[in-house]
């Protein structure tokens, strides 16, 4: 069993109706310790968070929240951590492309 600490960065860098930020990889639990969102953009953006549930393959709204022009907003507070099965998606939607910039802090713990 290996584990492993990443750091994620990806620029939402479309406006469809959800894009893909962070897959967890087969055979592996992902603990996501934090999440930051960054606008780049000149005006307030609303960005919609999603998880996909691979065992369900169902979508669950994670959270709506309104990300201030040229500020970040953390997505996890107050010791909260996110755990992702192998599959398990991180989605994202907002209005404005290119605008949006995640970073999250990942532990990936591999079962091989």
């Amino acid at each position: 069993m290996a584990n492993i600490y990443k750091n994620i960065q990806k620029l939402l860098d479309s406006t469809s109706p959800t894009q893909e930020m962070y897959v967890s990889p087969d055979e592996t639990t992902s603990i996501v310790k934090t999440i930051n969102l960054y606008n780049n953009h000149g005006s307030n953006l609303d960005v919609t968070v999603t998880i996909y549930d691979l065992s369900s393959t169902t979508t669950f709204e994670y959270q709506k929240i309104t990300v201030v022009a040229s500020d970040s907003v953390d997505l996890l507070t107050f010791n909260n951590v996110l755990v992702l099965e192998a599959g398990d998606k991180i989605q994202m939607q907002t209005s404005q492309a290119n605008a949006i910039t995640m970073t999250a802090s990942v532990l990936e713990t591999s079962r091989t």
